[in-house]
């Protein structure tokens, strides 16, 4: 009896052993506020003038929003980005495309921070060169870091230091457009006014 009544104990223990690393690996990766998952919209606005760099010209855009539901908030958030626009950029037009889902692609953040975007294509018009290349991310290009509301003190930021690839849907050739464009800057996440990472 007493060697059944330690079989039941280990078997509990082992089963509340399962249920807390379960619970631990399934924390979010974005919370807001206090530890609390948050699964709602991800809003941020270009905070300081966004660069890209490509073989025909420097561009930069001083206004930008990306926007969009996380559809996933595991061991990594998954937005569906639903908005994203860039304006202000000189003598230049930049324009995000939408790819075969109806969306501008999307951005996965881990739980160290690291931002990834995947299926994103953004066309830049030189009116003066007239050369018109796409530039895009294709699966987890690593676009930059989140710094989290605990560290700033406030509103979380993204910081873009990127490379992102030539398409060869460009409509110049990719001797004028170059194999890659930078694309640096930095946004304020404005929605949720608080955001940290668990």
């Amino acid at each position: 009896m007493k060697h059944l009544k330690m079989i039941g104990l280990a078997l509990v223990a082992t089963a509340a052993f399962m249920a807390f690393t379960g619970s631990a690996s399934a924390a979010p990766t974005l919370t807001s506020p206090g530890g609390i998952e948050y699964t709602g919209t991800l809003t941020a606005t270009g905070s300081s003038s966004l660069l890209f760099k490509a073989t025909f010209a420097n561009v930069t855009c001083t206004s930008s929003t990306v926007s969009g539901n996380i559809t996933n908030n595991a061991e990594h958030a998954t937005v569906a980005i639903s908005t994203l626009s860039l304006s202000n950029c000189g003598s230049n037009d930049v324009t995000p495309l939408q790819n075969a889902a109806g969306n501008f692609g999307t951005l996965t953040i881990n739980q160290k921070g690291e931002i990834f975007g995947s299926n994103s294509n953004i066309t830049i018009v030189n009116t003066t060169t007239g050369a018109h290349c796409i530039y895009g991310t294709t699966t987890n290009t690593k676009l930059g870091t989140l710094t989290p509301s605990s560290a700033t003190g406030g509103r979380a930021v993204m910081d873009i230091s990127a490379s992102l690839p030539y398409n060869a849907e460009s409509k110049s050739s990719q001797f004028i457009c170059g194999n890659t464009a930078s694309w640096s800057g930095t946004y304020s996440v404005t929605t949720p006014g608080v955001l940290d990472l668990s």
